[in-house]
């Protein structure tokens, strides 16, 4: 089911999804589940440098808190190791400075090819720096355990967040939405989506993260000796899509731009290369890059055989010299963090 078509079904209230009034069906998404809301973004429906919010993405964990949905008044509370533990309101929150970032949201278990968990977005918040600095934190705290209204949570190292690492409140100039997190969520550009936790109602600094009771949002790798190791996942992995022409389509003799992004997580990216003939040769696409946090568009001009099948293969290399790899570690055990280079097969005729 596309996810504009659960839209038109879906009732207020019972875990379903509400949007705010006035709001346009979301446009071309594959619901994949509606109670948690989980639903990928379709990359070839959109050329636009930013995803519009009732496409952008959603991977809920839980049902939206009824405080999301019906906008009432919300507090944040920063405690633990602190000198002043405090309880925010909006109106106290809105005294900080606002900051304005540009960012891909990237939800860990995105795979390869269009159909993603993943989104580009304009967002607008407080530095999380300045809100926890309200609390004033002691020497010790080394870690933010985030708690939303919806009961998920995730710790945090504050450490690996840097500057950039915000309190969001708006996307696209507009308020946050419900199914995003309204009023509030973490931010952090460059890493994955768990760690931006949505309807934020408490941060508990500590010394010491909190130990994970399961392999969720762990990379799982297998060792020489049978036994399987856990690591942190790393922050989100250099990766390109072909977002034209449109899987499934026909293509005829001649040639055709072929169009695409491609994103990093703290780095920019510096070529994407494309291959028609099974990785023989690459050559090098046309870039026009966003910001730092931004994916990239490219496109390059491609010779359609007289008939036949037309292979097209991009990977994307960042300024830190990272690149896609071919095949995924055969090591690892999880789904997690795939980035492997995209194939795309279009028949000829």
């Amino acid at each position: 089911m596309l996810r504009r078509e659960f839209i038109a079904l879906a009732a207020v209230g019972g875990g379903g999804l509400l949007l705010p009034s006035g709001s346009r069906p979301l446009a071309d998404s594959i619901l994949l589940s509606s109670d948690p809301l989980i639903a990928e973004f379709n990359l070839q429906s959109s050329f636009e440098r930013y995803t519009p919010t009732p496409d952008f993405y959603v991977r809920n964990h839980f049902p939206i808190p009824q405080s999301g949905k019906d906008g009432g008044a919300a507090f944040l509370g920063i405690e633990g190791k602190v000198n002043q533990p405090v309880r925010l309101s909006a109106a106290e929150l809105s005294r900080l400075k606002i900051k304005e970032i540009g960012a891909v949201l990237e939800c860990s278990g995105n795979g390869t090819g269009p159909e993603a968990l993943a989104s580009n977005g304009l967002w607008e918040g407080w530095a999380l720096a300045d809100v926890i600095g309200l609390a004033r934190p002691t020497s010790v705290a080394k870690y933010m355990h985030l708690i939303g209204q919806d009961g998920f949570s995730r710790s945090v190292e504050i450490s690996q967040t840097g500057p950039d690492a915000m309190l969001a409140t708006r996307l696209n100039h507009q308020p946050l939405t419900p199914e995003h997190g309204a009023p509030w969520r973490a931010l952090f550009p460059g890493w994955y989506g768990m760690n931006s936790v949505k309807w934020l109602e408490r941060i508990v600094l500590s010394d010491t993260p909190v130990p994970s009771k399961t392999d969720e949002y762990l990379a799982k790798v297998g060792t020489p000796s049978g036994r399987s190791e856990y690591h942190p996942l790393p922050n989100v992995q250099v990766k390109s899509v072909v977002t034209y022409p449109a899987i499934g389509v026909i293509l005829h003799p001649g040639t055709v731009t072929v169009r695409g992004l491609a994103w990093s997580g703290t780095a920019k990216i510096a070529a994407v290369e494309v291959s028609t003939d099974n990785g023989a040769t690459w050559r090098v696409a046309e870039l026009d890059p966003g910001g730092r946090y931004e994916w990239t568009l490219w496109k390059i001009t491609v010779k359609v055989p007289e008939s036949g099948v037309l292979n097209i293969a991009c990977k994307a290399i960042d300024d830190k010299g990272l690149e896609q790899p071919a095949q995924r570690d055969s090591n690892r055990l999880d789904g997690y963090a795939n980035n492997t280079i995209e194939r795309v097969r279009f028949l000829v005729e």
